[in-house]
């Protein structure tokens, strides 16, 4: 099957919130007016009580309560209710279980918004390629909601299938699924962003995640690739230190960085990656 024919076929596909769809887009915009955004999110009046509640929440750290959505940007900041934004509005999506993955509820939602957070790091305090925030933290958020896609069409002959590429014929995961399914999880995730009507610029990233563009410049895919790599390298288990030594050798490889420079991201996107909590209530 084609990633078209796929995401058609999936049952109960993921859904989105309109209003974090529309943010998106907004802030890929230029010359977006402040105002702009304070009413797309003040108009949903779900989004707005989740995201009071979040506010509130003894993660967030604040000693005032928050009763306005201006009140939280004035208290939080515009990245941070961005980030609050859509961990409510992309949570249905990506905060079901992944049985096609040996994915429990919430591991592959937990999983994003690290690679969200590592890839916001990269963009902003690496100054990685050329990208506004946000919409590198966007890329990163929904870098593998593919899987979520597939996870609905998955057959248990089909999941074992792909474990037998996998382990018997040593393809990578992207291998055995494109293999299999005749697309992989990259492609499939993309197909759903486009019907979402996001921008490109987000699509393509998704899309090129496992195999990023760095030539003639820097595009997101590199960005998005490099803080899921880290945040994989993060959650390396003891004893699991050969394993954690190649993974850095081949995103310095994929990405033409020294391994000093990708064990220095590792560990700047283990400390981003301590905004989880909050958003995690945000959802």
């Amino acid at each position: 099957m084609t990633a078209d024919e796929i995401v058609a076929h999936a049952k109960d596909l993921p859904v989105v919130s309109e209003t974090a769809r529309k943010l998106v887009i907004q802030l890929n915009q230029p010359d977006l007016h402040r105002d702009e955004l304070v009413e797309t999110v003040r108009c949903d009046n779900i989004l707005t009580a989740k995201l009071l509640r979040a506010c509130n929440s003894a993660n967030s750290g604040l000693r005032e309560p928050v009763v306005s959505v201006d009140q939280a940007l004035l208290l939080l900041g515009d990245n941070m209710i961005f980030r609050m934004v859509c961990a409510i509005g992309f949570s249905g999506s990506l905060g079901m279980a992944a049985p096609g993955y040996d994915t429990e509820a919430n591991g592959l939602w937990s999983h994003s918004l690290n690679t969200a957070l590592g890839a916001e790091y990269l963009a902003d305090v690496e100054s990685y390629g050329n990208f506004v925030p946000s919409t590198a933290f966007t890329a990163g958020l929904l870098h593998d909601i593919g899987k979520a896609v597939i996870s609905r069409v998955l057959t248990p002959k089909a999941r074992a299938e792909i474990r037998n590429r996998i382990t018997g014929q040593s393809l990578s995961r992207i291998e055995a699924e494109k293999a299999v399914l005749g697309a992989d999880h990259c492609e499939v995730g993309a197909c759903l962003l486009q019907r979402w009507s996001l921008p490109e610029l987000i699509v393509q990233a998704v899309a090129d995640h496992h195999c990023p563009v760095i030539h003639p410049s820097i595009q997101l895919s590199a960005v998005v690739y490099l803080a899921n790599s880290a945040v994989l390298l993060c959650g390396a288990a003891p004893g699991w230190e050969d394993q954690a030594i190649q993974g850095k050798s081949l995103a310095a490889a994929a990405l033409g960085l020294d391994v000093e420079k990708v064990e220095k991201i590792v560990l700047g996107v283990q400390g981003a990656m301590q905004g989880l909590p909050q958003l995690m209530v945000a959802a």
